[in-house]
Order: structure tokens, then C-alpha cells, then sequence
């Protein structure tokens, strides 16, 4: 590992401490600080904004930028939760529904596909699954610092979350659910001509199809799940399977985990990661 990489562990790994340890209000007052990044460094925010836009055109511009802002708000104080892991999960309340849907289909044996996206508090939904004892693997973006890839692989095995990076084999990734044991796959973001096309808030969205072929190809369940902020340090965190029928299609199932998905996000906007640019690609026309 390089030396900026072994920099870059330590101080993560430090500030991490920090966090844990810190009080309540102190995180209050970094999150108000740190929001001056919106003011002062407008990190992507012309795309949040746009984002913002075309999801809801028929809001008003005030709306827009309150919504941005709330947004930026929300991922701040997210971020400092997950850095202060695990002391900010077990000072947090949840609420689970949909968790005898969830036990029931374990039961199954035929493994799980859990599909969510980027919206709400993940970090919180990940660490409850590995708190309740549930044999999950997720799919994580590999980090160019090995450094920071050391520390957030780390950051969530502690709580018996297993890892495989995304350019990992689907081979690797069947292997999963073969053993029996739970997959969760973030599908949200653009995936470019690759990925199959649905409507996402009345647009032609590229999306990725992994999950619909993982059930078809291996019959494990799909179960959409979610984590959302209620108020600080209060969530909810809900399993909806998804319904799939001998006609069912990688089109059809798709489109039916990103309704759900737009669904939440309709009700809770400022907890979405407008952050990454989703409508980049287009569908060809003929």
C-alpha cells in the first residue's frame, strides 16, 4: 500500500474514533458546518438541481433548491452516522416491517435478491441486517485509495457484511445465492446501453437489469428494501417482495422495484442521492 494510501487509513480510521465518541449536538453542529459546502464549494449542484427538475417539473423553483438543500443536509449528517458506526446504529430506534416476509423467504432455501437503491439511510439498513445475524454479501464500488477501500470495507464488516467488488463475476455472485444466503444489489444507477430501459419518473431510464436475471436464471426471491429517516436517529426500514409471474421479463420485474423505488422517493425527496447522473443515457430511437 502506498504511503498516501496508509495516510489516508489512519486519518479515517481516527476520525472514525472521534465521531464515535463525540455527543449528539456535535454531530449537529459538524452537519451545519459542513452544509456550508453547499454554499461555498457547490459540489455537483447544478446536477442535483437538474435532477430535481425533471423528476418533479411541475414544482416550483423555490422547491427545487429547498430540496437540494435539504438533500445535501441529509447525506452530510448520513455520512458522519456511518463514520461513527457502530455507536450511532445502536443510539438509533427502528422500526422494521415486512420482516415475516423477509423470514419466510429465507426459509425457502433458495437464497435472497435484495434490491434497494440510493436513497435513505443504507448504511443503517446494511448494519441491521448484519446485527440480526442475516448471511448478507453486498456489491461495493472498489476504491482507487486502497487506503479508504481498507477503511469502508471494514467500516462495514463489523457488523458480518460480506463484500464483493461490482466487476465481480455473475458467477461469484450466483455462488451467493446457491449457498443460501442473501445478495443485495443497489440498482439505480446508470447502466448505460447495458442496462434496460424503464420509466422512472415518466422518463426512459437505464437501469440495471442484474437482480431480474439473477431470479430468473436462479429462482431466489427478489425483495425490494428500504431505509428511510423518519426524524434524527429514527427509521424505518420495510421488505416488499416483488411480485413475479411465469410472464414475467428483466423488463417487467425492473419496472417494478423502480416504482416502488420512485414511490419513496415522491414521499421523502430530499433522502434520494440526486447526486449521480441518472438520465445520462438515452434510449436509441428508430
Amino acid at each position: 500500500m502506498k504511503l498516501s494510501h496508509k495516510i489516508t487509513y489512519i486519518f479515517l480510521k481516527t476520525l472514525s474514533f472521534c465521531l464515535r465518541i463525540s455527543p449528539q449536538w456535535i454531530k449537529i453542529i459538524l452537519t451545519n458546518i459542513l452544509y456550508i459546502i453547499y454554499y461555498l464549494i457547490p459540489i455537483r449542484k447544478k446536477l442535483v438541481l437538474d435532477n430535481i427538475k425533471s423528476a418533479f417539473p411541475k414544482k416550483t423553483n423555490d422547491w427545487h433548491i429547498s430540496t437540494a438543500k435539504r438533500s445535501y443536509k441529509f447525506f452530510i449528517y448520513q455520512t458522519i452516522q456511518f463514520f461513527a458506526l457502530p455507536q450511532s446504529y445502536h443510539k438509533s430506534d427502528i422500526l422494521v416491517k415486512g420482516k415475516e416476509i423477509f423470514d419466510t423467504s429465507i426459509k425457502r432455501g433458495n437464497g435472497i435478491i435484495l434490491v434497494s437503491g440510493h436513497f435513505g439511510a443504507w448504511e443503517i439498513l446494511s448494519a441491521w441486517l448484519g446485527t440480526n445475524n442475516y448471511p448478507t454479501t453486498g456489491v461495493a464500488m472498489k476504491q482507487k485509495n486502497r487506503g479508504s477501500d481498507k477503511y469502508f470495507l471494514e467500516q462495514r464488516a463489523q457488523f458480518g457484511m460480506k463484500h464483493i467488488y461490482r466487476k465481480s463475476s455473475f458467477d461469484n455472485m450466483n455462488k451467493i445465492l446457491e449457498q443460501k444466503e442473501i445478495l443485495i444489489l443497489v440498482s439505480d444507477q446508470d447502466a448505460r446501453k447495458r442496462g434496460v430501459f424503464v420509466n422512472f419518473f415518466n422518463q426512459q431510464t437505464s437501469t440495471p437489469k442484474g437482480a431480474a436475471r439473477f431470479h430468473l436464471e436462479s429462482g431466489a426471491p427478489i425483495i425490494f428494501t428500504i431505509c428511510y429517516q423518519n426524524k434524527q436517529n429514527n427509521y424505518s426500514i420495510e421488505f416488499i417482495p416483488i411480485k413475479v409471474t411465469s410472464d414475467s421479463t428483466i423488463e417487467s420485474i425492473t419496472q417494478s422495484y423502480t416504482s416502488i423505488l420512485e414511490e419513496y422517493i415522491r414521499k421523502f425527496p430530499e433522502q434520494y442521492f440526486w447526486f449521480h447522473r441518472r438520465w445520462k443515457t438515452k434510449p436509441i430511437t428508430k
